[in-house]
């Protein structure tokens, strides 16, 4: 009976082992078989959040993978300055944008100071929990108002997504991830990604984000024409 009991342990453990290699197996293939776009972004832009939240909703119905790299709007252009007031011409886009796409998100009075969370963006992707903690800066920034230039803030949203706090805080204050950022930005520069946010189609930088049905047609095309090329 032991015998016997033994050996549906050692059977049970095996079609375990099984199942989570072809569950595996099936993962590395689906990863292979997504178009990866780069989207060249900041926290401190609306624009970008308004993109996140389409990019959300079409990144699993279109298969694709979202490769967020994140340069500072302030390490290009002076009057995005963090706490300087936003221009009437930027406010006026924000609000005809937010009222096109339907995402009714309202600007910040000021530039936000967002080097700090996008330098723990590179933590977590490193780390391998990008997504939540993406997702948590944009929802402290535009849904919950919070100051994402806060230490504290941002080790909660890191913690939250699963990192340790510890780790987190001595990243940022290493401050290793600045030559990242600066890597995105001569990047953005190469592929003439000048606005926020920028998708990299291929060689060709879309800027800016349209409705939903927009986007949907847009990178619809653009996967459906990656699919169509022969592979190498």
């Amino acid at each position: 009976m032991c015998e016997r009991y033994g050996w549906c342990k050692r059977a049970a453990a095996m079609r375990k082992s099984n199942l989570r290699q072809t569950r595996e197996r099936e993962s590395i293939e689906d990863d292979m078989a997504r178009v990866r776009i780069p989207i060249y972004f900041d926290y401190a832009s609306t624009l970008c959040y308004i993109a996140w939240r389409i990019v959300r909703e079409l990144e699993s119905e279109l298969s694709f993978e979202a490769l967020w790299k994140g340069v500072p709007i302030a390490m290009r252009d002076f009057r995005a300055k963090p706490g300087l007031a936003l221009g009437d011409r930027e406010r006026q886009k924000v609000l005809m944008v937010a009222a096109e796409t339907g995402i009714l998100v309202a600007p910040p009075p000021t530039w936000i100071d967002s080097s700090a969370a996008l330098q723990g963006s590179e933590l977590a992707r490193d780390a391998g929990v990008f997504p939540a903690y993406h997702d948590g800066v944009f929802r402290a920034a535009f849904e919950n108002g919070e100051d994402i230039s806060r230490p504290e803030l941002l080790e909660t949203i890191a913690a939250s997504a699963g990192m340790d706090r510890a780790d987190f805080r001595a990243g940022l204050k290493s401050g290793r991830m600045e030559s990242r950022l600066e890597d995105h930005k001569r990047e953005a520069e190469e592929f003439s990604a000048l606005g926020y946010p920028t998708f990299i189609l291929g060689d060709f930088p879309m800027i800016g984000i349209q409705p939903i049905e927009s986007m949907r047609l847009l990178l619809g095309r653009y996967i459906q024409q990656r699919s169509d090329e022969p592979q190498a």
